[in-house]
């Protein structure tokens, strides 16, 4: 796991780990994000789990923050 301080190059979200988590910092939860996306439950949960483990995070919440320190959102 890298720290916000380190100069590692920030992490490759895919375009749908990004969408859901644009979409969880704007408040949706997984069940909106999947009636506003189309995608399955697994799919966003997916989505959501590979977005928090590139980004070294424990949660959605701290995805979240990480991703917009790092310009990603």
């Amino acid at each position: 796991m890298s720290s916000e301080n380190d100069l590692s190059p920030p992490p490759e979200l895919t375009e749908l780990e990004r969408r859901c988590l644009f979409l969880a910092a704007h408040g949706r939860t997984p069940s909106e994000i999947v009636l506003e996306t189309d995608l399955t439950m697994p799919r966003v949960a997916e989505a959501m789990r590979g977005a928090i483990d590139k980004l070294g995070a424990r949660n959605v919440t701290g995805a979240v923050t990480r991703a917009v320190r790092l310009n990603l959102l």
